[in-house]
């Protein structure tokens, strides 16, 4: 880690005297690698030491080896270290898991063999301590201790003593194919618990832990549990000398390219994965834009064909208008004649309702001849009277109704028209 000085402008104390410029500190990525390659070499020292010890206490002291023990004290082991220093490298702790992130290109080529360095120092540390802390007596040697912890097939398998009794043995086709899959299980859900640039997801401790305790399960009566090239390393280094059944070094080939192996598998699915589900995108993309000309014509056809269709329901609309006038004007004079027809033409004038008027024409002669008496008086006093109506002509009916003639007014007429008797 660098110590650098800031560009902040200087400050000055309130007596005057010039401040000491502030520091701040720049982490490089180099340092940051660095860092990232001290957590997985201390993870690995963690989770070797661990397993080497349980393995050879646990089983010893128990007095009769069980599946029991390995499984869950690896487990355990992977998801608590992970968690502590996961978020720090992402958690690998295992070549295995590194070159199939080196391939997914998850993480650098340069780091992921630092990764690999600092991961293989780490297991050795843990071996040379496991072996140190061993007790030894000339009852219990050295290989009864490590016998549960080294990783070997045939002769060097931890249930080579009890399959001896049956002339049988685990040998390295069934150790391949044991270790094979039990690799497969933990770097494919190491790697898939991984984001793109490495970093580990909330899961991956937990997922990480969980596939190295099925792991465990399947392969440890065959190898003694593999699973990990660097765990593999660390405890045979310092078994070699110890008169093991089985060199552990003349069988370490086997637990570096069966990891190896599942490593590339997994990346090879991960990759092929990636590149069939690229191709399906492109081409959803592809037929996308293809379908964008197809839609951008369709939808300018569709906005040269609305001023035509509007158009053409303006004129249908205005024809269908100009029919509805002609149609009532056609039921207006149709209506017209139909009225013309029904009512007959009016009569200028009309005859007399006998029944409701009667005229005398008697009483009228008798005031014809009163006002033409009453004439000559009018002229001979010298008082205007208005000219009497033709004789013989009716008034018009309809414009002044005539008075119709009662038996009083009969009678009054009369005695008018005679003297008066004194």
């Amino acid at each position: 880690m660098t110590m650098e000085a800031s560009a902040e402008p200087v400050r000055e104390q309130a007596d005057g005297q010039i401040a000491a410029k502030p520091v701040r500190r720049r982490i490089r990525p180099r340092d940051v690698r660095w860092i990232r390659a001290a957590a997985e070499l201390a993870g690995t020292f963690l989770i070797c030491a661990v397993i080497y010890l349980s393995y050879s206490f646990g089983q010893l002291v128990m007095g009769q080896p069980s599946v029991v023990l390995p499984v869950l004290g690896t487990a355990l082991t992977y998801l608590a270290v992970t968690a502590m220093l996961g978020g720090v490298s992402g958690g690998h702790f295992n070549p295995a898991v590194t070159v199939a992130a080196m391939f997914t290109s998850q993480i650098g080529m340069v780091d992921g063999l630092i990764y690999i360095v600092a991961q293989v120092i780490g297991a050795i540390g843990a071996g040379a301590i496991a072996v140190a802390l061993i007790p030894v007596s000339k009852s219990v040697p050295d290989r009864t201790w490590l016998m549960f912890s080294v990783n070997g097939f045939s002769g060097g398998s931890p249930a080579a003593a009890t399959l001896g009794q049956q002339h049988i043995a685990f040998g390295a086709p069934m150790a391949i194919v044991a270790e094979l899959i039990g690799c497969i299980i933990v770097v494919a859900a190491a790697i898939t618990t991984l984001r793109s640039d490495g970093r580990a997801r909330r899961n991956h401790a937990l997922y990480t832990g969980l596939a190295y305790g099925v792991g465990v399960l399947v392969t440890y009566p065959i190898t003694c549990s593999g699973l990990n090239p660097a765990r593999s390393t660390g405890i045979a280094i310092f078994a070699q000398s110890k008169h093991m059944a089985v060199s552990p070094i003349s069988q370490l080939w086997l637990f570096w390219i069966c990891p190896l192996l599942a490593a590339s598998l997994v990346a090879l699915v991960i990759i092929m994965t990636n590149i069939i589900t690229d191709n399906m995108a492109m081409r959803a993309m592809g037929t996308a834009t293809d379908a964008q000309p197809v839609a951008q014509a369709g939808a300018d056809a569709q906005a040269q064909t609305q001023p035509d269709a509007f158009a053409a329901t303006g004129i249908q609309t205005q024809a269908g208008a100009e029919a509805q006038v002609d149609a009532f004007a056609a039921a207006g004079v149709q209506a017209q004649n139909q009225s013309t027809q029904a009512s007959p033409a009016p009569v200028q004038n009309a005859p007399a309702d006998t029944t409701a008027q009667t005229v005398d024409v008697s009483a009228l002669s008798d005031v014809d001849a009163g006002h033409d008496a009453n004439s000559g008086k009018n002229a001979e006093g010298g008082q205007d009277d208005v000219a009497p109506a033709d004789a013989g002509t009716i008034p018009d009916l309809q414009v002044e109704p005539l008075r119709t003639a009662s038996k009083t007014e009969d009678g009054d007429e009369a005695s008018k028209g005679k003297p008066t008797e004194n």
